[in-house]
Parts: structure tokens; sequence; C-alpha cells
């Protein structure tokens, strides 16, 4: 394109070697900071360079520092439940706030397996694509953590991996929250009280489940009452449709996320049951249309897009050599009951 169509011309390495007077490797050391230059010659090809306007160009300079300037994101959901998920998209969300301002880009992917998530693990670090991944959706024993290191890929975990690492874990504590929601619920006079859980091959699901379930024996409730679902709405809708079958159906469910919850809270009213009037329904996630529902969901607020913000922050860090010797805590969760829970059937 001809300069009278307004658009700049680039300035190249060798352009900025011939106007300081030395060799493009020269510049090119000089620019990525690299041993082997002189103090003063070092200073003076950064300052011709910052003078003549030269900016990096983000491949060149990811070749020669050996960097992808990328980290990856491997979901293992459908594609249906990921763009229903409000949780994964706030993370997204806030992992991009941080990787905007800087020269790092996301690399996300769906799966629907553990092969293929395996799979996607490998690819992405043989093929150079990423410099680290953020890790979710932990399980017991989880294998990619092992598939990480492997590959000699930094990673930000959120929630606690298998063994000692030195990088960054985020983690939070559920337990204050879920003891708000049972001494609420409680309080309000319901002693058969049920949950719609998510997949228990999830180790955040698996530990949620059994804190409920150990404050439920510590007050004298019977803590067997609860059904796997997927986290999606016809999974809570089928599990709520379930619960409501049984003989003597509980006077409150608490759900592992919101969207199973407003998926029950239909099932209920379609049986012409009241909320909270007959049965009291709470979530778990906060997300923005539970307070425009009517009634108004009871839930816990947790805090994703934050999440997502201090994970990218510190894999960067990670990445740049940073070592963590303790776990990052992260805001705990917290209830915020609404409409949806209030006293028990007489």
């Amino acid at each position: 394109m001809s300069e009278g169509s307004g658009r700049r011309k680039a300035v190249r390495i060798s352009d900025v070697a011939a106007a300081a007077g030395v060799s493009k490797a020269l510049v090119s050391y000089a620019l990525n900071d690299r041993p082997g230059v002189k103090e003063s010659t070092r200073a003076r090809i950064v300052e011709t360079a910052r003078t003549m306007g030269w900016t990096p160009s983000l491949r060149a300079r990811s070749l020669s520092v050996s960097r992808a300037y990328a980290i990856g994101l491997v979901f293992q959901k459908s594609p249906e439940a990921l763009a229903s998920d409000q949780y994964f998209t706030s993370l997204m969300a806030g992992l991009q706030s941080v990787l905007s301002t800087s020269q790092y880009s996301l690399v996300t992917e769906v799966v629907d397996t553990p092969e293929a998530e395996s799979a996607a693990y490998r690819r992405l670090a043989r093929d150079g694509r990423v410099d680290g991944m953020v890790v979710v959706d932990l399980r017991r024993d989880d294998a990619r953590f092992a598939l990480v290191r492997e590959a000699g890929l930094a990673f930000a975990s959120l929630g606690r991996p298998p063994g000692p690492t030195t990088m960054p874990v985020l983690v939070y504590d559920e337990e204050p929250a879920i003891t708000d929601v049972v001494d609420h619920l409680v309080s309000l006079g319901h002693r058969r009280i049920a949950q719609v859980v998510g997949p228990q091959g999830n180790a955040s699901a698996q530990v949620r489940r059994e804190l409920y379930q150990r404050l439920f024996r510590a007050r004298g409730i019977d803590d067997s009452h609860w059904i796997e679902s997927d986290y999606t709405a016809a999974g809570g809708r089928a599990a709520t449709a379930r619960l409501l079958d049984a003989e003597a159906h509980p006077t409150a469910i608490v759900y592992s996320n919101d969207l199973m919850a407003v998926a029950g809270m239909s099932a209920a009213i379609s049986r012409g049951l009241r909320v909270p009037g007959d049965i009291s329904i709470v979530g778990w996630d906060d997300i923005t249309l539970s307070q425009y529902l009517h009634p108004a969901l009871s839930t816990v607020s947790q805090h994703p897009f934050d999440d997502g913000r201090i994970a990218a922050r510190l894999l960067l860090e990670a990445i740049g050599g940073r070592e963590f010797v303790e776990p990052v805590r992260t805001p705990d969760p917290v209830f915020v009951p609404r409409e949806s829970s209030g006293p028990a059937p007489l």
C-alpha cells in the first residue's frame, strides 16, 4: 500500500540496525533483553528504536523467547451446557479482563470426554500453542496435573491439586455459606431437606454434598435425600420431579447451581406447589437472573469473574518465573436469602 493511502510503513529491525550502525542480530539481542550486549550499546539501540517508532512483532518475539503468548482453558462438558452456565462465561470474562491488557490471548477448547480432554492438553503442549493452563472443575486424583507437569507448562488451579506445587492455587471455603443455608432452613422449621447435586466425579461437587450432609446430621436431619444431576436445566427439572414424586416429598431443596434451581422451581410450580409456601428452593452461583425471578431465588453468591482475573494475573507471574509457596485465598461464597425460601408448611 502506498504512503498516500495513510498507512504508515512498519519499522523493521533492519531499519533500527542501519540507523544505530550495528548488526540486526545485535539489535535483536538488545531489544529482547538477552545477554551479550554492553549496557551502553543496549541503551543506544533501545533509544534508537523508540525514536523511530519501532514496535515488536509478537510472532517474532515469541520465537525469540520460545513462548506462545497464550494460555489454555479446556472444558469437559457439552457446548450447550457451557453456553447456559454463567459461572464459566463469567470466569472467562475475568481471564480476558487481564489478558486483554497484556500480550497474551486465551485459547479455549470444549470436549465431551476425559479422553478428548487429555488429548487436548497434549495437543496444546505438543504444538507449543500455550505457555500455561487454567485448570478448573477439579476431580479426585486429577490426571491433568501430571499432563501439564510432563509438558513443562505453568498452570493456575481453581482448587487444590493432588500433591505439592509451586504454581498458583486459588482456594476458598464453602463451609460458612453452606452452614448459613442449613441454619436458615432449619430456623424456618424445615426437617425434610433434599439436595440436587452436581456430577460426583467433580471434586467440588462431592465436597459440597458431603458438607451439606455433615451439617444435616449435626442438626438431626436425614442426610440421605440427594440426587446426582448434571448442572443443566433439564437435569435439574428431572431430579426435582423424582424428589416430588416421593410419598413424603421434601419441604426444601438445595441445588448445586442456580440453573438447576430455577428449573426445579418451575417443576414445583407446574405441579401446583407454592414457592415458598409448599416448598423452599435454594440455588448456588447467584446468576444475574436469580434476583429478578418471582419469587427471587435464595442462593449462594460466588465470584467467578474475580477468580478468572486473579488466576490470569498469577498465571502470568508463574510463566515469568514466580514460585508460590502457599495457596492464594479468594473471598468465600456468601449466602443470599431471598423470597424462594420461607417457613416449612404446617
